[in-house]
């Protein structure tokens, strides 16, 4: 199984830590997909990969920023709630998925084929929605 980094969320069990990983895990294991966390709609990392490799900033504060202003936009624009951000840069993709409004958490990934990005929202969007009974056990 992967490494896990350690939640910056104090008291979230070990047992909820390790069925994160195993859904992590399996989600970079079944795509090209890296760099894969599960973050709080504040800015804290709950759970990472091991192939988290970047500056916990990164993974924690500016996806918690996008999100509020993606909320405000998509709210603004009266397109509903705001399900996901896709950041496309010369390399690859950075694709964030939130959830419903109710929900405290969102999937933080990355990948670099461009021409996959159909199946890999399949996939994040199926391990999001196995994740979310583990992580509405986790308090914010």
């Amino acid at each position: 199984m992967a490494s896990s980094h350690w939640s910056e969320l104090e008291g979230v069990d070990k047992d909820i830590l390790a069925e994160l990983m195993r859904n992590l895990e399996w989600l970079e294991s079944s795509t090209d997909l890296e760099g894969t966390a599960i973050v709080s709609k504040t800015g804290l990392r709950i759970a990472s990969s091991e192939t988290t490799d970047v500056v916990a900033d990164i993974y924690s504060a500016s996806p918690a920023t996008l999100i509020s202003l993606g909320e405000k936009i998509s709210d603004g624009l009266e397109q509903g709630e705001l399900r996901e951000i896709v950041i496309r840069g010369t390399t690859g993709y950075t694709i964030i998925v939130v959830g419903s409004s109710n929900n405290n958490f969102m999937l933080f990934t990355n990948c670099k084929k461009g021409y996959k990005l159909g199946y890999y929202f399949h996939k994040i969007r199926k391990a999001f929605s196995a994740m979310q009974p583990v992580l509405d056990k986790i308090e914010t």
